[in-house]
């Protein structure tokens, strides 16, 4: 957990489930999608997970990034490291898990746009980001269209935010940059960094203008170090800048 107004990190939680993404409640709780299921962290009792959704998952996958719709419905997506396809799941109290998409290569990251019209979807290793009808009531999605393709020398979409003049902001995995798209999907602003691989972005701080940004050090020689054979600085550090435009709030899920 970290402070932004004091500059201070601590542990918040620490147990032995791998997580692949996690949202807040109404009542502070944390509803953590892991590679052993959904489970709820109730802040009174952190040390006592309550399991709520068993997951169907191969033997290679877990879940990869999720996301909680304007409902508080939580879409969660998966990535099979053997290479079977991921599955884009719809989570919802007193609901079986429903199944949105499959064959997905790696799911990643996902937004909603402002005017509830519209749900974005991450698929890293096709290099795309597709843009779908989607139904507030309902929770189901609908017709797609790409909004962005692109290729290996260009980087692979990862994680992503929405701010508050309904533009996408993408971490590009492997580019060193995150790119800011408009509602056309068009690039209109790329930030470069140290870190090769940055991985996600969300916005916080003082009037929710700082963008916060992840990297990694998968594949490093030193994970703790970062850098590859090669010498080059693949991450493992979470960056800060200043945008020119404020963020969203990070909608809270219904259980």
């Amino acid at each position: 957990m970290y402070d932004s107004s004091i500059k201070i990190t601590s542990l918040f939680w620490e147990g032995s489930f791998k997580i692949g993404g996690f949202a807040f409640t109404k009542n502070d709780d944390i509803v953590a999608c892991t590679d052993r299921g959904v489970y709820l962290l109730r802040k009174s009792c952190l040390d006592n997970p309550e399991l709520l959704f068993e997951i169907p998952f191969r033997r290679n996958e877990m879940f990869n990034d999720i996301t909680v719709d304007p409902a508080g419905r939580i879409f969660a997506g998966t990535l099979d490291r053997d290479g079977d396809g991921g599955v884009l799941y719809r989570l919802e109290k007193g609901k079986a898990p429903a199944v949105i998409l499959e064959n997905i290569k790696c799911s990643n990251g996902m937004a909603f746009s402002s005017d509830n019209n519209y749900f974005y979807h991450t698929d890293s290793l096709q290099f795309s980001i597709l843009r779908y009808s989607y139904d507030k009531k309902t929770g189901d999605i609908g017709k797609s269209e790409i909004f962005y393709k692109g290729d290996e020398a260009r980087g692979m979409p990862d994680g992503m935010t929405i701010d508050s003049e309904d533009h996408i902001w993408s971490a590009f995995w492997g580019s060193n940059t995150v790119k800011r798209f408009n509602p056309a999907g068009d690039i209109v602003k790329e930030v470069r960094f140290p870190a090769k691989q940055v991985s996600s972005v969300m916005f916080g701080g003082k009037a929710l203008k700082e963008l916060f940004v992840t990297s990694s050090s998968q594949g490093a020689v030193d994970l703790k170090r970062g850098y590859n054979k090669e010498g080059i600085f693949l991450g493992g550090y979470t960056y800060t800048f200043a945008a020119d435009v404020t963020g969203l709030e990070e909608r809270l899920a219904d259980f």
